[in-house]
């Protein structure tokens, strides 16, 4: 929609002069708004200066309304329909702040599981930058401390640090669109500081789970074979399915995933581990080309890969409601860290896992603890 409008006069025309009987007149701001409903021009009207007791009080409230008036209208403001209209193609440096965080998510390429995130955090942005009066304010007067005023209102909403925390970096992800159009010079949300989060203890499959488990390979072999492979496979569950028969080097024992860090998929080398190679031979073999999927929804190699929401079905029905398990499926991921850090270490899960940082290690290291302190139960010392 293509608007303007006409210069903005106030009437008397001497208002803004020293002269005392303007006092006892009527003033009134007045423009024409053009818009294709009207393209004579829609009259504006403006008059809240009128209340005032003394001249200058009276050109002070004249002066503040001609400002805000032009403000809004270069921020797209139509005095019609009292709203701010504006081009939702683009961000500028006036977009309101709202606006502008629902464009950046449209503009953004991102991957399918952080969509429903950032989702999640401009609805929570929006209700907090609502509440607070900033989500019309224009985008590049958005500054740090509005950012961490709108955080600071979430935890006095009830929301822990964790989701703070996360808000916080998937805003971080919309700003990066603003960055790359020049409205700041840089992320200023890296600059805020995370809050202190302790990690859920994950769910892991415990002795009994695992013999439960176990009882799969008689009721549904398929669906044990995948899960047992995944199991040991060190990935992620959205990697291991779109495994193609290509990806794989049976001879040498490894395989290869598309892994997701940062805004790059990169290759990684995964070992084939021997205590499953079989089943993973036995995959192989009923493959008849080269370009195919290892799992497609039968469980079976086929033209399209297994989809998450087939697989995850046939784990609720099989292994939570069959077997009365209470574990999810990625708690096999989590169950082999365990396993690995209790058998071979810290260090040695790091690496198998493919972790930067050993902290991510520790949190799925459920048992580590507890066999440490029981280690340092039996140090041998001499007095």
């Amino acid at each position: 929609m293509k608007t303007h409008h006409t210069q903005i006069k106030v009437y008397p025309v001497s208002w803004d002069k020293n002269v005392k009987s303007n006092l006892k007149k009527t003033w009134e701001i007045q423009y024409k708004f053009f818009c294709p409903e009207y393209p004579q021009g829609y009259p504006v009207r403006i008059k809240g200066m009128n209340r005032a007791k003394s001249l200058e009080e009276k050109q002070f409230i004249t002066k503040h309304l001609i400002s805000i008036e032009q403000e809004n209208l270069r921020k797209g403001f139509n005095p019609i329909t009292r709203d701010f209209e504006i081009q939702t193609e683009f961000v500028t440096e006036f977009t309101p702040f709202i606006e502008a965080l629902n464009i950046a998510f449209e503009k953004t390429k991102l991957v399918k599981s952080t969509i429903k995130s950032i989702k999640d955090t401009i609805k929570l942005v929006s209700e907090a930058s609502m509440n607070i009066g900033i989500s019309t304010k224009p985008i590049a007067e958005i500054k740090k401390k509005d950012v961490r005023i709108i955080l600071d209102y979430l935890l006095t909403k009830g929301y822990s640090n964790d989701r703070y925390n996360k808000v916080k970096t998937y805003l971080g992800i919309l700003f990066n669109y603003f960055v790359d159009l020049d409205i700041f010079e840089h992320n200023f949300l890296h600059f805020i500081k995370k809050r202190p989060h302790t990690p859920k203890i994950r769910t892991i499959f415990r002795k009994d789970d695992k013999e439960k488990f176990m009882e799969l390979k008689l009721i549904n072999y398929k669906l044990w074979r995948i899960l047992t492979m995944y199991y040991c496979s060190q990935t992620r569950i959205t990697e291991f399915r779109n495994i193609k028969l290509s990806d794989v080097h049976f001879d040498k024992q490894y395989f290869i995933i598309f892994e997701r860090k940062g805004k790059r998929y990169h290759e990684v080398i995964k070992p084939i581990n021997i205590h499953v190679s079989k089943l993973w031979k036995e995959v192989l073999s009923e493959a008849e080309k080269d370009d195919v999927y290892l799992f497609c929804n039968d469980l079976i190699p086929g033209i399209q890969p297994c989809t998450e929401w087939s697989l995850s079905n046939k784990y609720r029905r099989w292994v939570k409601g069959k077997l009365d398990i209470a574990a999810d499926m990625g708690s096999l991921r989590h169950t082999f860290a365990n396993d690995i850090t209790t058998s071979y270490g810290l260090e040695e899960a790091q690496k198998a896992l493919g972790h930067t940082n050993q902290k991510t290690t520790r949190i799925y290291a459920v048992d580590y603890k507890e066999q440490l302190l029981e280690k340092q139960k039996h140090l041998k010392i001499g007095m």
